[in-house]
């Protein structure tokens, strides 16, 4: 199924994750994390065909699942509510996608530390949310942290680097802070550049 989704071909693997799904609830039973698991890979697959219904069901299933079988300071639980919140977040509807994200970034924090790429992608994600609802100042020290976390783990000569400077940059500029926003944007350019090449 992962094979099919990779390749486009939507249709088999819809047919292979609801079989998967099937085994699981048959096997192991509805309260299991590979049965969790199963729902969100069908969901993923759902987000992706643009069946948000869908994905929501089965993503908020995963989560309570995920929260009884394994606890709510799991990993794989943090990483259900980051799932369902990038769901919300890409429908437009941030006042659910932002406690979600949110849920995810304490958790993240508690169990791998503050200087964990997952804890800093989780930080930037709460940023673009509040980034698009208009609060810059509670974006902007998020995006800084996502940063400082990254260029301490990846150092600045990396692209998840660039990309946080990008997005500092963005949010610079809608801030009217211009000359800012013109030296993130060039720094990131300047680190594709080395690192990727220009034709990337």
């Amino acid at each position: 199924a992962i094979l099919y989704m990779d390749i486009g071909n939507y249709e088999q693997a819809e047919l292979l994750y609801a079989e998967s799904l099937q085994i699981g609830e048959k096997v192991l039973g509805t309260r299991h994390p590979e049965y969790a698991k199963s729902c969100i890979n069908l969901a993923l697959l759902y987000r992706t065909l643009g069946q948000y219904d869908k994905a929501e069901r089965l993503f908020i299933e995963a989560r309570q699942v995920l929260g009884e079988v394994l606890g709510k300071e799991h990993f794989e639980y943090a990483k259900s509510c980051n799932n369902l919140g990038a769901l919300y977040m890409g429908i437009g509807d941030y006042d659910k996608a932002a406690p979600l994200y949110d849920e995810a970034r304490q958790i993240w924090k508690k169990v791998l530390g503050n200087e964990h790429p997952e804890y800093a992608k989780s930080c930037n994600n709460l940023a673009l949310i509040y980034w698009n609802k208009g609060e810059y100042e509670k974006a902007e020290p998020l995006f800084l942290e996502t940063n400082q976390i990254r260029e301490k783990v990846f150092g600045k000569n990396h692209p998840d680097y660039a990309e946080g400077c990008d997005n500092l940059g963005v949010l610079y500029v809608d801030m009217g802070k211009y000359s800012n926003a013109l030296t993130l944007h060039l720094l990131a350019r300047q680190i594709r550049e080395a690192v990727l090449g220009k034709e990337h």
